[in-house]
């Protein structure tokens, strides 16, 4: 006969909804937190179907859900519908008051604010860094957050350009071993860039084998890791079905907030 252990049994029950409820308390906070300059993050792949959009998409939402002030969401994606158009933002010309704005009535300039969200897709997004550079920079300084779908790019060719722009990257890969293990292999190069930007990398589970592979690659990295349940809801800009994505999405975020540096008590800028 086995003798039921009662501590133990409440423990199994109620001791892991307890932690992750400490967790998404604290990746909350992260989100939340106040930030001395903008956090300029961007999402990228290193090949299409990764889910770059759609990562991206659920960031912006999970930090516009909890910060005061707009989340600005940039869209120079060559892969399509992009981040924009899940806002449903159509593409913009350039316009000469964003590009001197000198206020934040300014950036906003033939742009719409929705939820807490502004989209901005360049008319013009072939030159994914140029695009950038001459639509995104000069209001960036107008956001708390910044985050940008680059869509998939190559570590040979455009990777490092894009990852130089941001203050954090958040590589998206699938979370089988193969893909999962080249996109950890360009870490150190993007970390190493002059700008040095911080990564977090994002692996979704596609194929539905669970998140072995993700905490593998967690051991010792001096990087967050963070596993994205594979979710159908989230198809065509939708809302995660299940409990396990949403929290994902939570820490997703609070790493890609918290990676850029220290909070501070408030931003002035």
């Amino acid at each position: 006969m086995t003798v039921l252990d009662l501590r133990a049994l409440s423990t199994a029950v109620f001791g892991s909804g307890a932690n992750a409820r400490s967790e998404l308390t604290s990746w909350d906070a992260a989100i939340r937190g106040g930030l001395s300059t903008t956090r300029r993050v961007g999402v990228v792949s290193l090949s299409p179907g990764a889910g770059t959009s759609t990562v991206a998409h659920q960031v912006v939402r999970a930090v516009a859900a909890r910060r005061s002030e707009p989340v600005l969401a940039v869209d120079v994606s060559p892969g399509t519908p992009g981040l924009a158009a899940r806002f449903g933002a159509e593409p913009v010309p350039p316009d000469d008051t964003r590009a001197s704005a000198r206020t934040t009535a300014e950036a906003l300039s033939g742009l719409d604010l929705r939820d807490g969200v502004v989209a901005l897709r360049p008319r013009d997004a072939e030159d994914a860094v140029g695009a950038w550079l001459s639509e995104a920079a000069p209001i960036a300084r107008f956001f708390d957050v910044s985050v940008t779908d680059f869509g998939a790019r190559h570590p040979v060719v455009d990777l490092a350009a894009c990852a130089a722009l941001c203050d954090v990257v958040c590589l998206v890969a699938d979370a089988r071993r193969s893909p999962a293990e080249h996109a950890r292999s360009v870490v150190d190069a993007i970390s190493g860039l002059p700008e040095s930007p911080s990564v977090v990398l994002a692996l979704v589970d596609h194929a539905r084998e669970g998140d072995g592979v993700a905490r593998a690659l967690a051991t010792g990295a001096d990087h967050p890791v963070v596993a994205v349940p594979f979710d159908a809801g989230l198809a065509a800009g939708g809302n995660a079905r299940r409990s396990a994505t949403r929290l994902a999405v939570v820490e997703l975020a609070a790493a890609l907030v918290a990676a850029g540096g220290s909070a501070a008590p408030g931003r002035t800028a």
